[in-house]
């Protein structure tokens, strides 16, 4: 079984959250969000690259094999 427990929750600074998190393990940053979301935005992008009905399709075994690369063997 995993541990669900969080160690540490970056927030904005929301006035809601501190209701909702403990201070204990609350961190609330100006721009600390921004590199969390900015990651899953890239990786929800390229994971369209399966997805023959998205923009973003690849059509090439070449450039898929490279973004795989990135993930996986970088």
């Amino acid at each position: 079984m995993v541990n669900s427990k969080a160690n540490q929750v970056f927030t904005d600074r929301l006035r809601n959250y501190q209701y909702l998190i403990p201070k204990e393990i609350h961190s609330t940053k100006r721009f600390g969000t921004n590199t969390i979301e900015r990651l899953n935005l890239t990786i929800r992008t390229h994971l369209k690259r399966f997805n023959r009905r998205t923009i973003c399709f690849t059509e090439s075994k070449i450039i898929l094999k490279a973004i795989l690369k990135i993930y996986f063997w970088a």
